[in-house]
């Protein structure tokens, strides 16, 4: 005779239908992304290439080219004794 408390086990089912799911989530928002993305990609391009523009015009004037201090081991010892 069939035990009337024993519960059935439905987990699998649940991975399943929640895995199928989220495959199905991820194709529909890949396909809206590609269909999408060309124009929104050409956009944001030229936003970066004029905000690019931008940058190495105000690093060139801003920042000057420092050059490296060559110094002998005897005037660093005097730096460091003060």
């Amino acid at each position: 005779m069939k035990n009337p408390f024993d519960k059935e086990d439905d987990k699998s089912l649940v991975i399943v239908a929640v895995s199928v799911g989220a495959i199905l989530a991820g194709a529909i928002a890949y396909l809206y992304a590609k269909r999408t993305g060309f124009s929104l990609n050409k956009k944001v391009n030229e936003v970066i290439e004029e905000g690019s523009e931008h940058a190495t015009d105000y690093l060139t004037k801003k920042v000057p080219h420092l050059k490296k201090k060559k110094t002998d081991l005897h005037e660093i010892e005097e730096i460091v004794k003060g």
